[in-house]
């Protein structure tokens, strides 16, 4: 009996799946790692040097309807809409992009000081559980290389 109750069990499992039915994830890829070095190769994402940005000052805005705001970090633990740390013996900042989907090309602007800023515009790929940038242009030039992350000189 235990057999016939164990046969019915694995056959039910079998047929009761629908092989058309695939779970899904959601990858959500709206950040950019970025190295700030001067024209001699000096970091200045490191604080250590002396010539390197207040990192207190370095705000970045969305360009949304045509107004520059402050995101709120979107709950995050960084409420500024960036991250720096350390990687590859250099310092890296992790930038939160606009994703706007009211924007076809959502713009985030990195003020590193009152007269410094760069704009990082995002062409993203979208589907029901994905949202990837698939192009990018820092100061409307198309970047090329940004693995492992994108390299600015200033």
């Amino acid at each position: 009996m235990k057999k016939i109750i164990s046969i019915g069990l694995i056959a039910f499992t079998l047929f009761s799946c629908n092989s058309d039915e695939v779970i899904h994830g959601f990858n959500y890829d709206a950040t950019l790692n970025i190295a700030v070095t001067n024209s001699n190769g000096l970091d200045l994402l490191n604080p250590t040097n002396s010539d390197a940005f207040d990192q207190s000052k370095i705000k970045i805005l969305y360009l949304v309807k045509g107004k520059l705001i402050q995101g709120d970090g979107g709950g995050t633990d960084n409420p500024r809409n960036f991250a720096i740390f350390k990687q590859d013996n250099r310092y890296v900042m992790r930038v939160f992009l606009n994703s706007s989907e009211e924007e076809q090309y959502p713009e985030t602007y990195i003020q590193w000081t009152e007269s410094n800023t760069d704009i990082l515009k995002i062409e993203y790929s979208r589907s029901a559980n994905s949202v990837s940038k698939k192009t990018v242009w820092l100061n409307n030039e198309l970047v090329s290389t940004i693995n492992p992350y994108l390299k600015i000189v200033k």
